[in-house]
């Protein structure tokens, strides 16, 4: 019975969303909560940045793989979320695989610098806090977050059927608060770049042995921020 009385206590926001602050809470009876926040992926202009703490929902899967933005960033906890079978988290990674080569996409998978990989460098260990989560357990939405309307979507729900329809959970809908906007994107932008690396490198198949790019040192470097590539188009986003 509660989910009805959370549904028509706190309804989806109309669409598009408005400017201001509103709040979702679940359980709800069904999922166009979920499938409200994947339209709003799939329908960003400019730049997705999204967190999965849990493996990526399908709705999200097809905002990444069709959505408009140039740009579309996300950070996981790991490339499937949880299966009852080997084959079937094989099949979620093979999804994410193939999202991952798509050039307007970039994703970032938890990891850490193992021991011994890069010489002199301190080996870095998990802290054991929670033994389901390792690395990421924030969750938020950033739709054109450097825009004139940004949209931020976050709170307690991960973005999956679950926490839509079964947990009690909260979320808030931030529309046209730029300060808010810019404090989430730089909070993503840290833990991207954290992650990308020991991603990258976790990856290697001789992590002992990987090499780095050094420093340019003649004025070619900067070509690779101009034209058609994603180096380019972030530039342009992130210079405004």
């Amino acid at each position: 019975m509660i989910a009805p009385i959370l549904e028509g206590r706190t309804p989806l926001p109309p669409d598009p969303p408005k400017p201001g602050t509103m709040a979702l809470f679940s359980p709800r009876p069904d999922l166009k909560a979920l499938e409200w926040y994947a339209k709003r992926a799939k329908e960003a202009n400019d730049a997705l940045f999204m967190t999965f703490a849990f493996g990526m929902n399908v709705l999200f899967q097809d905002a990444y793989r069709n959505g408009k933005a140039r740009l579309r960033y996300a950070l996981m906890e790991k490339m499937s979320g949880p299966t009852k079978t080997e084959a079937q988290r094989k099949a979620n990674e093979a999804k994410i695989i193939a999202l991952r080569k798509m050039e307007p996409n970039k994703f970032a998978i938890g990891a850490y610098l193992s021991k011994g990989a890069f010489d002199r460098w301190l080996a870095e260990r998990l802290t054991g806090l929670n033994v389901n989560v390792r690395y990421l357990h924030t969750k938020y939405m950033l739709v054109d977050p450097l825009g004139t309307s940004p949209l931020v979507v976050s709170g307690s729900a991960n973005f999956s059927e679950a926490s839509t329809q079964d947990n009690d959970e909260n979320m808030l809908i931030i529309r046209g608060q730029p300060r808010v906007a810019d404090i989430y994107i730089g909070e993503f932008m840290r833990l991207y770049r954290h992650f990308a690396f020991r991603d990258w490198l976790s990856q290697h198949p001789k992590a002992d042995e990987a090499q780095v790019s050094h420093l340019d040192e003649t004025d070619t470097w900067w070509k690779a921020y101009f034209g058609t590539s994603f180096a380019s188009r972030q530039r342009e986003y992130f210079a405004g």
